[in-house]
């Protein structure tokens, strides 16, 4: 999921400058509690390498980028950022603390099988699977990363993208309107 944000972020970026947005402009956006987006990166990076607490973590950052949200319900993406990981958590919770994984979506993403059996994190999907469509189905066949992805991860994504793309713009606009005569 991490290099799918950062994809999304870059080309969200360059969607952002290429429609008159400016790297100067972006960095002078306002972000309200910022603390809080980093709590939901710090949690989720937690639940990484303590394998027990991965819902505990999920919770937690869905909570905390819930809170960033309505701090930051002006930017733009930021509504979606919270959609997917809440919808995450959800399907997360539903599973008995794991994300399922189509094994048919890993083959074709270049993920073995044997990552999935051994990961903490995640579980084969399979009959008993809850919420099915809202877990990792989705194949990308990153060269050298591939990865399965939920909608979840791809609302997250989205997020990220247009603020990327929107906030570069929004805060030139800004700037100039502030900064012409009248």
């Amino acid at each position: 999921m991490f290099v799918l944000l950062v994809l999304a972020l870059v080309g969200g970026v360059t969607v952002g400058l290429i429609r008159g947005g400016t790297l100067d402009a972006l960095v002078r956006v306002y972000v309200s509690r910022p603390w809080m987006f980093v709590a939901t990166i710090a949690a989720l990076s937690v639940s990484r390498f303590i394998p027990g607490l991965y819902a505990a973590a999920w919770v937690l950052a869905t909570v905390a980028v819930a809170l960033f949200a309505a701090a930051n319900s002006r930017l733009p993406g930021v509504g979606l950022l919270w959609a997917g990981i809440a919808l995450n958590t959800v399907v997360i919770l539903a599973n008995g603390g794991q994300m399922p994984v189509s094994l048919w979506a890993a083959e074709r993403a270049g993920v073995s099988a044997s990552e999935i059996y051994a990961s903490a994190q995640h579980t084969p999907g399979g009959d008993n699977t809850v919420l099915r469509p809202a877990t990792d189905v989705i194949p990308l066949a990153f060269p050298g990363a591939g990865a399965v992805i939920s909608i979840g991860d791809v609302l997250a994504a989205a997020g990220v993208g247009m603020f990327g793309a929107v906030a570069p713009v929004r805060a030139r606009r800004t700037l100039e309107s502030r900064l012409t005569p009248k």
